[in-house]
This record gives structure tokens, C-alpha cells and sequence, in this order.
């Protein structure tokens, strides 16, 4: 299968959904939401939100999303400035200092409100730290400042998802499918949103599509296979799920549910194996 749209895979599986255009509730004074990062670790702990996402991955996006503060666009000297501190920020990420990224993301927010890649990052970061509301009021305003941008509708509607507002998250969904049909990214984020409220049939349309076109996408292996084996398709499940550890070999959960299958194929060695992993990751 030929992979395709390699430039979302970073940030892709992370998340996905579109706004809805109804009233609701304002974003609380940025000033006063991030103060609440002065309580976050200097290192995360490993992340796995579902089992899905591994803690060196993220805060990074696929695509460059810099937008210049309007008053000072033409200011090249200040981009560029702009451009190593976000690459500094990344560093951090990388070096699992999250405190240090954050504080540094937004000092450049301070400087340049409307940057919206680093609104994303920072929103990133806040999603995985468990800090739900401060992630939904990054991403919201980025999706503000450019709404056809589908990284940020991805992100933003996963946020959604995983809070169980699905129809806010359809919803951007659907508007980031409207942009871009042929995403990867963004039908994986369709089809586990459609696993999460129970929808197994919808999902394992999407994610089958997902997995015959793109071999490299670990969420979507992940997620096809828990479908499948909520479908009762184990022999199917049981191949997804191995291609999932294959390119998630951090994913914990992906291993438990293998050692299930096994199990029920009496295959005990294969099974203990599974389960040990699984025990070794959580």
C-alpha cells in the first residue's frame, strides 16, 4: 500500500475535528489560563491517550503554519526570530523539557498573537498533559485566526472527541474533510472518532480506507484493529494489531488486546509474551 500525505503523519493521528458554528462558551482570559502551567511536570510522563501516542512525538506539527502578528508582517528579522525560538520550543519537546517548550511558546505568543503554529504546539502540549480546557482555548483561537487550516480543525476536534463532545467534533471533522477529501489524517480522525461513540461499522469503513492506502499510519492500524475485534473479525483484528506494535512499539494497549486474541487462539506463549509487554510499557 502506497503511503500517502507523509507530511500529516506527526501530527495526524493526534486529532481531528471541525467547529460548529453555534454559540458557546467563550474562552476564559488567556492571561489567566496559562497561569495554571506554572503546575506542570519539567518532564511528562510517557503519554499514551488511548494508547495511541507516544510522548517524543509531541507538540510537532507537519507543516510550516507561521503566521506573522499583523503588525508586524514584513518584519523579516523578527520572523526569523520567531523561527529559531519555535525551533528551540521543539528542542525542548524533544529533550522532554515541557515546562521550558511551553513557557517559551508562549513568550512568542506574547510577541506574535496570531502565530497559529505555535498556537497548535501549544495546544499539543496541553492535550497531552491532561489539561483539556487550556488546549480547547489554544486551538480555538488558531482556528479563529485561520479556519481552513485542517491541522488545527484535526487537532481541535480530537480535543472535542476525546471530551465526548461529539458533535462539535463531527462537526470539524466533517469541515476539514470538506478541505481536504483525500486525508488520511483526517478520515483516521473520523473513523476513531466513530469507534469512540460506539459507531463500529462507520469506523472500520474509515480506517480500512486508511490502512489500504497508507501502510505507515500507526493510528489507524490501532484503532482498525480494536474495531475489528469489537466486530468479532479477530483473525483480521489479530493482523492489524501486529502491524500496529510494528509501528507503535510503545503502545501498550495495542499489546494487551493482542495477547487477548492470542489467548483466544490458544496461543498461551504468543499470549504471555503480549501481556508482559503490555505490563513493561504501563
Amino acid at each position: 500500500m502506497p503511503s500517502k500525505h507523509s507530511s500529516e503523519k506527526t501530527s495526524a493521528a493526534k486529532k481531528v475535528l471541525t467547529r460548529k458554528r453555534v454559540a458557546k462558551k467563550k474562552p476564559e482570559s488567556l492571561e489567566v489560563a496559562e497561569e495554571q502551567t506554572e503546575l506542570l511536570p519539567n518532564k511528562p510522563k510517557d503519554v499514551d491517550q488511548d494508547g495511541t501516542v507516544e510522548s517524543n512525538n509531541i507538540g510537532h506539527s507537519s507543516k510550516d503554519l507561521d503566521s506573522a502578528d499583523s503588525d508586524n508582517e514584513g518584519a523579516s528579522s523578527e520572523g526569523s526570530l520567531s523561527d529559531t525560538r519555535i525551533g528551540q520550543a521543539q528542542d525542548f519537546v524533544q529533550d522532554g523539557c515541557i515546562a521550558d517548550a511551553i513557557e517559551l511558546y508562549r513568550d512568542i505568543l506574547t510577541d506574535s498573537p496570531s502565530n497559529v503554529k505555535v498556537r497548535n504546539s501549544l495546544g499539543v502540549l496541553y492535550d497531552e498533559l491532561d489539561h483539556p480546557e487550556l488546549a480547547l482555548e489554544q486551538f480555538e483561537l488558531a482556528e479563529s485566526i485561520e479556519p481552513q487550516n485542517v491541522e488545527v480543525l484535526i487537532n481541535y476536534g480530537a480535543a472535542l472527541g476525546a471530551l465526548t463532545r461529539y458533535g462539535e467534533a463531527e462537526g470539524l471533522l466533517l469541515q476539514a474533510l470538506a478541505i481536504d477529501p483525500g486525508s488520511v489524517a483526517v478520515r483516521t480522525s473520523i473513523g476513531i472518532l466513530n469507534f469512540r461513540r460506539g459507531a463500529y461499522a462507520e469506523a472500520e469503513s474509515e480506517l480500512r480506507w486508511v490502512c489500504q492506502h497508507d501502510s505507515e499510519f500507526p493510528h489507524a492500524f490501532y484503532y482498525y484493529g480494536e474495531t475489528l475485534n469489537r466486530l468479532g473479525r479477530f483473525d483480521e483484528a489479530v493482523i492489524a494489531l501486529e502491524r500496529a506494535i510494528i509501528l507503535q512499539p510503545k503502545n501498550a494497549r495495542a499489546f494487551y488486546t493482542l495477547g487477548h486474541l492470542y489467548d483466544r487462539k490458544h496461543m498461551t506463549e504468543e499470549a504471555a509474551l503480549m501481556y508482559r509487554k503490555a505490563r513493561e510499557l504501563r
